[in-house]
């Protein structure tokens, strides 16, 4: 059996790969799974069993996040905790660098520290701020409220404060998504074109349209968590693919 030393440049090209191999597949499986949680939280958000597809393209949608569907003060805060983890899923956008990063840096690296920096705001802004959308309801629910008028205006500030502070998170996201999937149809990456399908683009393309034809109280389970399928489908499909096709 050779020893370090003794093995030849091919040998030591096979080494490195097999070691870069088993690291991806350590960093897709732990954040696949952290991922999840991710979507037990965008349930407890914006879930509703009243919901059409349809719905959730209109204001009715606003009424679930600003009640939370009136869901407990305790749940509200748990769905937050998601929020703590998107560093984490941040990773994920590593993990397909290495996949794409032979398609250069404006094709490969560019698209996914956008889609990094919208990671990371969409858990600051939106897995913490989701819960702020809800209080004056959860307020009311428990203390009531004799002062509608200053109710009103308390939450038109707090919507307008959380799409202010969203704004670059959803410019992000969506110029992210259409860069990246530039970057696989150039067909410079290890990936093949047609991962276009798993890519984030694809995801969030796949799961409103599907989303938007399914009667309540299904479309809530595809059209409520869809940012999680956005991070789930292409860390998935990506450590699969890599596992069994990543090479130098």
């Amino acid at each position: 059996m050779k020893n370090t030393d003794e093995l030849s440049p091919s040998d030591s090209v096979m080494t490195d790969n097999a070691k870069m191999r088993k690291r991806l597949l350590i960093l897709g499986i732990t954040v696949s799974i952290l991922v999840l949680w991710n979507g037990v939280c965008d349930y407890i958000y914006v879930y509703s069993s009243q919901l059409s597809g349809a719905d959730y393209s209109t204001s009715a949608v606003f009424k679930v996040m600003l009640s939370a569907d009136g869901r407990p003060h305790w749940m509200v805060m748990l769905a937050q905790t998601a929020g703590w983890l998107y560093p984490i899923y941040a990773l994920a956008y590593y993990h397909m660098w290495i996949g794409m990063r032979r398609a250069g840096f404006w094709l490969a690296r560019v698209p996914l520290v956008i889609l990094a920096y919208a990671i990371l705001m969409i858990g600051g802004i939106q897995h913490a701020g989701f819960a702020f959308l809800s209080v004056l309801e959860q307020a009311k629910a428990v203390v009531g409220c004799t002062d509608m008028v200053f109710f009103d205006q308390a939450n038109k500030y707090i919507i307008e404060h959380f799409l202010w502070g969203d704004l670059t998170a959803i410019i992000a996201l969506i110029t992210g998504a259409i860069w990246h999937a530039v970057g696989i149809l150039s067909g410079k990456t290890m990936y093949p074109r047609w991962f276009i399908v798993v890519s984030p683009l694809g995801v969030l393309l796949i799961t409103n349209i599907i989303g938007s034809f399914l009667p309540a109280p299904i479309a809530g389970f595809v059209v409520g968590p869809f940012g999680t399928y956005f991070m789930f489908v292409p860390i998935v499909a990506s450590t699969i693919w890599l596992w069994k096709n990543h090479d130098y």
